[in-house]
């Protein structure tokens, strides 16, 4: 690392060096040569860590779900209104709830949810594991009167356009709330939340991150100190 640093390599390059050192230790642990993969867990941290702003509470996440929830009779133009809106409760529980990001919504079926069990199985995506996650109570209701207008012969729980929905979704939520920012910023409060209750691991299972250091980016105590840096050195302070 020291060397590479010298020559200037960037610390993306060094990492992906030290991934491939850790695959060929893990080989040689299988021929019985080594018993341990001290390059496993061995990575150069960016210091120019991104910090998340604008994060929410759990109980600000419950009540921007509940204001969404008891939207006045008057906002509904008719009954397709009205059935949209609940399909809409669905998807939003599921994002401030379970931290889903907007690529996992399009691949739920009406098999991935026990109600029973209140739990729900999230199918993995391009940059996300598989995982089950309990519901929130305050989800049951709505998710089990949402299903029970839904075909019979209707596999999909959400057949629409996701992305129209969840920008018309986020448009609606900001006008009701100006805590609201964008999906980044509701997936990233649910993950930093679930870090101050849970070790690493599980919210790296929770997160559906395929790798710990996605997860290791949300751990409060670093950004608390990079916002209290920012704080003390900015240049419009």
């Amino acid at each position: 690392i020291h060397q590479a640093k010298e020559r200037g390599v960037s610390k993306s390059s060094i990492n992906i060096h030290l991934n491939s050192i850790g695959k060929y230790y893990d080989y040689l642990i299988r021929i019985g040569e080594r018993k341990d993969n001290s390059a496993k867990e061995l990575r150069v941290k960016n210091q120019h860590k991104k910090v998340l702003q604008n994060l929410l509470k759990p109980e600000e996440l419950e009540e921007i779900y509940q204001t969404y929830i008891n939207r006045p009779q008057w906002d509904f133009r008719g009954k397709k209104s009205k059935i949209s809106h609940e399909r809409n409760v669905v998807i939003l529980g599921l994002m401030l709830f379970q931290g889903v990001h907007t690529g996992e919504l399009n691949k739920f079926e009406k098999v991935h949810i026990n109600l029973n069990k209140g739990s729900i199985y999230i199918p993995g995506s391009g940059r996300s594991n598989g995982r089950i996650l309990k519901l929130n109570v305050q989800q049951i209701l709505p998710m089990q009167n949402y299903l029970n207008r839904l075909e019979k012969e209707q596999e999909k729980l959400f057949d629409c356009r996701m992305t129209s929905v969840t920008a018309w979704l986020l448009s609606t939520l900001k006008k009701m709330d100006q805590r609201v920012r964008d999906a980044n910023q509701l997936r990233s409060s649910v993950i930093v939340n679930w870090l101050k209750q849970h070790n690493i691991r599980q919210v790296q299972y929770m997160a559906g991150h395929r790798h710990i250091s996605s997860t290791e980016k949300y751990k409060q105590e670093d950004l608390e100190d990079l916002q209290r840096q920012l704080e003390l050195f900015h240049p419009m302070r």
